[in-house]
């Protein structure tokens, strides 16, 4: 029986030693910025501070290194000359791009991030197009001492807001971007009042980005795709500076085309947010008039966005892919000439009151 623990206690601790490094020696990586200005990339590290109150700089949570390469190896590489620890990736939560890499750069990007060894691939890749990717990366505060997970935490918790963020690891985009009548789509960032703020959502059709969607744009998209239903508004206007606002706190969505036209059909729950048009809300026809109106505006908004993504010929809301599921044809920009009709089922739902028109 000894012999037979000895056995498998042996492993742990072989495990436990090979490849170790003490936690002093290790340069803990939470975010990267990714630039490319001058025919040169240009990588930073966001890292994690490990010292101890009372040494030199221990009041800073995180520092920053960059350096320059030709290619995207060489740029990591080279950060290696501005570190006296090991650089460990395993933490990594962001990996923040420029514009310039995201319409020019990003399939050696993408590339170098998924085979790379040392690096987990479950972060979030995420874009800026008014800033530097260092910008970001480095834009950290006394409030939000960690940039990469301000921004993770940006992604994650935005139900109320129209930010719309979209919260999906690396290797989702990766496949979005690989499969045929899929497009990839990512959040964007920009600094505000040196603040980071979300703002809106990139669509990529292959490697290349075509269009950032506004963030309401985004939020419908996010909507379509069954994703993060609580930043969807909509507003109806009834005057100077006079508003009726409902937001949806449930959705269910399909998206069928046919050999003929594509049906966008769903049941969508709402509530009055806001009432400055002098609607009764305790009476039942009140709701009656309201839902047929915001069915139309629902169905106008998003043929607004539809209309986008037809001219961007952009499958993120994997259209093509549905196509080829059911008739077994690659014909994935088919739907981008055809008609969108609407099947919506509209519940504006008030405590104490639930009234339905379809």
């Amino acid at each position: 029986m000894k012999k037979i623990l000895i056995l498998l206690i042996i492993p742990l601790l072989l495990g436990g030693c090979y490849d170790y490094n003490e936690l002093n020696d290790l340069a803990i990586v939470a975010g990267v910025g990714i630039d490319y200005e001058d025919d040169k990339y240009i990588v930073t590290f966001e890292i994690l501070s490990t010292k101890k109150e009372g040494e030199q700089s221990a009041s800073s949570s995180t520092y920053n290194v960059s350096a320059k390469g030709d290619t995207v190896t060489e740029a990591f590489a080279n950060n290696g000359n501005n570190l006296d620890k090991v650089a460990y990736f395993d933490h990594i939560e962001v990996v923040v791009i420029s514009e310039e890499v995201a319409k020019n750069h990003l399939k050696q990007v993408c590339e170098y991030l998924i085979r790379g060894s040392k690096i987990r691939n479950e972060f979030f890749l995420t874009l800026t197009t008014e800033n530097t990717a260092k910008d970001i990366i480095t834009s950290s505060s006394k409030e939000k001492p960690i940039a990469s997970t301000f921004i993770v935490d940006l992604l994650e918790y935005n139900d109320d807001s129209r930010s719309a963020g979209y919260y999906v690891p690396f290797t989702k985009t990766l496949r979005n971007i690989l499969t045929g009548g899929e497009d990839a789509m990512m959040s964007t960032f920009k600094l505000k009042d040196d603040k980071i703020v979300l703002d809106g959502m990139a669509i990529f059709k292959d490697y290349e980005l075509m269009h950032v969607f506004k963030p309401e744009e985004a939020s419908i998209i996010n909507f379509l795709n069954n994703f993060n239903t609580k930043t969807v508004f909509f507003e109806k206007s009834c005057g100077k500076d006079k508003k009726t606002v409902i937001s949806l706190y449930e959705s269910k969505v399909d998206i069928a085309p046919n050999n003929d036209n594509v049906v966008i059909s769903g049941k969508l729950n709402a509530r009055v947010n806001e009432d400055n048009c002098d609607y009764n809300l305790k009476d039942d026809d009140s709701y009656k008039i309201l839902q047929k109106d915001f069915n139309k505006i629902i169905e106008e908004k998003v043929n607004e966005v539809i209309d986008q993504l037809k001219a961007y010929e952009s499958n993120v809301l994997s259209i093509g892919k549905n196509y080829y599921n059911k008739y077994r044809k690659k014909y994935y920009y088919r739907w981008t000439d055809q008609d969108f009709k609407y099947d919506i089922d509209l519940k504006i739902n008030k405590k104490g009151l639930v009234f339905t028109v379809k």
